[in-house]
């Protein structure tokens, strides 16, 4: 799919954050602050609308996070990717359940293994974790509890010069 193929009310709208990626997906950057309203307009007001979220998830680049929100349109096959960049104190975003139900989930799923804050969400309960876990599993400087029943060290990511010298790989 080539550029000129980004629908005209989005290319107008989003002239400077809108590309194509290589599986065919428009992706979408946006910054923090106009993530729910690029969302909304996708997701209720715009028509035809992106009817279906197929799924949010952060990354952590160390310094910031990134939240990218997949969406679909399935009877025509589109698919839009919006991102978004989130400052590392006290990353934020606003619930997308009032647009998307299914969006409950990922954004529990976010808020426990990558602290961010999902802002009116109506369940924000432990998904994966007990109630009292420390800490957010998913980020790049979660230490992992040494005493902890259910957790054992990884030579591999503790220290992979070491672990692979023992463990070679085969070819």
């Amino acid at each position: 799919m080539s550029d000129d193929a980004i629908p005209t009310d989005l290319a107008e709208r989003f002239a400077d954050g809108i590309t194509t990626a290589a599986d065919g997906a428009w992706e979408i950057a946006v910054s923090a602050e106009q993530l729910r309203e690029t969302l909304a307009f996708l997701g209720a007001d715009r028509q035809p609308a992106f009817d279906y979220l197929v799924d949010i998830f952060a990354v952590d680049y160390g310094e910031q996070f990134e939240v990218v929100y997949h969406l679909s349109r399935p009877r025509t096959h589109e698919m839009v990717r919006v991102c978004s960049r989130l400052s590392r104190q006290k990353p934020s975003v606003q619930t997308v359940t009032d647009i998307w139900a299914g969006a409950s989930w990922p954004e529990r799923e976010m808020m426990e293994m990558y602290g961010v804050a999902v802002e009116g969400h109506p369940d924000p309960r432990n998904l994966l974790l007990p109630e009292g876990w420390k800490g957010y599993p998913l980020r790049k400087d979660y230490e992992y509890p040494d005493d902890h029943p259910w957790l054992s060290r990884d030579e591999l990511h503790d220290k992979p010069g070491e672990y692979l010298k023992q463990h070679p790989v085969e070819e």
